[in-house]
């Protein structure tokens, strides 16, 4: 290969990895785009106290203590990749030990909220739909 065709081929080769790796125009709503800020907020929904422990592979949120109606959040950027990952451990008295979930996975909610509301429930946590006004899609806690 002569110099002129490798120069021309390595350049290539560095603007797919710009268009691959850069800031993406996909947007997930009007507005929301791949590198929007993201909130994550739960609730207390029970009529007891509840201790949550939210974390990530790199970030401990840390444990939080909240009485009925209470609430507490975080805000992150995602992964470009789709695979930011967020997970909570729920105790109360009377849950029979630690139930868990995935509060954020973005690969179910990315596209869905930038401002990801949750009210825990003695059955699992409900994700807050704007256009209802309630928490009213639910999900049972992770078998473990």
């Amino acid at each position: 290969m002569t110099t002129a065709a490798a120069s021309l081929a390595t350049t290539a080769w560095m603007v797919m990895a710009i268009l691959i790796m850069g800031p993406s125009p996909t947007t997930a709503e009007e507005g929301q785009t791949l590198t929007d800020k993201t909130t994550v907020q739960i609730t207390n929904g029970l009529k007891v106290q509840l201790t949550a422990h939210c974390k990530s592979k790199d970030d401990d949120i840390g444990e939080k203590s909240l009485a009925f109606d209470d609430s507490f959040g975080w805000t992150f950027y995602p992964n470009y990749i789709p695979n930011t990952l967020f997970f909570c451990s729920f105790e109360w008295d009377g849950s029979g030990g630690k139930k868990y979930f995935d509060i954020y996975d973005a690969k179910r909610d990315e596209q869905r909220c930038t401002d990801c509301k949750w009210a825990i429930f003695h059955n699992g946590p409900c994700f807050y739909d704007e256009k209802a006004k309630l928490y009213d899609d639910c999900y049972p806690f992770n078998d473990s």
